[in-house]
């Protein structure tokens, strides 16, 4: 049986899945999502963290036998028992199916739709009005296929309708209302079904359905917030997939191995596609904020963290200038494409 720690942080729903699985397998899983034991933005950035998770990202696993595990579909494998992965090759290919479908399917247009309404992501109407389109096509198909089935796979809950209910957990909560989902009976049972089972009612708490669907009422998080916030999902739908002649991984590999002066920025401007990328210069906004300068740099580092996802289509270097209380920070972005990655917002930037 599988004993370890889980680093997260707080609400971390692709955490919620591995922790879900724990309590069906009985695996015994500790979580350090808070101070002292794991600080979001500091823990994952120290030497000893990264000598066992590289990339830094959480969810992140460590057994208590030294085994180590990232990516949150990977860790929630690992926690579950073979009832819940697939008892013969074609169940399990059948869970396999479905926790895919969860990230290709589900995901993009969820976060499409949903961060808008948190305050973390900028409100383009048509992107929304997509993005209602395929969440209903989305739950159509999961309709259809439970219409006589009480779970995913076979006769009991099993790591797809984990996978798949923490998937669709912010939209039931935020913007799905009664009206929107009467067409979808099937799910919403299923959906009900699987959260007021007592292994997801330990980690998920009651969870309640919306009442009314939640609007962009104009206003933002910080940009300190939205740091902390699970950004990587946003970020999926920015990544533009046009060819282009400019390598950015041999770039990286220039600028990561060998001399900034003499090979590195030689190379890119050899090989820069200014059709494919253009380059930006970046400031921040809010230099109130910036007290004590390790703070600062925890912020900077915890921003690349949770632009993870854009690491193919985006480099950028970004440098904390000044002393403590007296500082700002200033970076040069490349992206792929004439357009920034995010909107920016008059809200956001007054």
């Amino acid at each position: 049986m599988a004993a370890g720690t889980l680093y997260t942080y707080p609400e971390n729903w692709r955490a919620f899945k591995a922790q879900i699985a724990a309590q069906y397998s009985g695996a015994r899983l500790k979580i350090a999502s808070t101070s002292p034991a794991f600080t979001f933005g500091q823990t994952n950035r120290s030497p000893a963290f990264l000598s066992s998770f590289p990339l830094g990202k959480v969810p992140a696993y460590q057994g208590d036998d030294g085994f180590c595990l990232f990516e949150s579909n990977a860790i929630a494998h690992y926690l579950s028992n073979d009832a819940l992965r697939g008892s013969t090759p074609q169940a399990s290919a059948q869970v396999l199916q479905w926790v895919s479908f969860a990230d290709s399917e589900i995901i993009p247009p969820a976060s499409a739709w949903v961060f808008p309404t948190l305050g973390i992501m900028q409100f383009n109407k048509q992107a929304t009005e997509q993005a209602k389109e395929e969440v209903k096509r989305v739950l159509a198909v999961l309709n259809q296929h439970l219409n006589t089935r009480t779970f995913l796979v076979g006769e009991r809950v099993s790591l797809a309708d984990i996978t798949v209910v923490c998937s669709l957990l912010w939209l039931y909560k935020q913007v799905l209302e009664p009206a929107f989902r009467q067409p979808y009976p099937n799910v919403s049972r299923w959906f009900l079904t699987c959260v007021n089972q007592p292994q997801f009612k330990a980690v998920l708490g009651e969870v309640k359905l919306c009442e009314k669907m939640a609007q962009f009422d104009g206003t933002f998080l910080k940009p300190s917030c939205c740091v902390v916030f699970a950004l990587q999902l946003e970020l999926e739908l920015k990544c533009r997939k046009s060819g282009c002649s400019f390598i950015m991984d041999e770039f990286k590999r220039k600028y990561s191995n060998e001399d900034t002066l003499t090979v590195a920025l030689p190379y890119f401007w050899d090989h820069f596609d200014r059709e494919g990328f253009s380059i930006w210069h970046s400031e921040y906004r809010f230099p109130e904020e910036l007290t004590m300068s390790f703070m600062s740099c925890n912020l900077i580092t915890g921003m690349f963290q949770r632009l993870d996802k854009l690491r193919k289509n985006a480099f950028a270097s970004v440098i904390l200038f000044g002393a403590n209380n007296d500082s700002c920070i200033s970076g040069i972005w490349v992206f792929r494409g004439q357009d920034l990655a995010f909107t920016v917002s008059d809200y956001m930037y007054p």
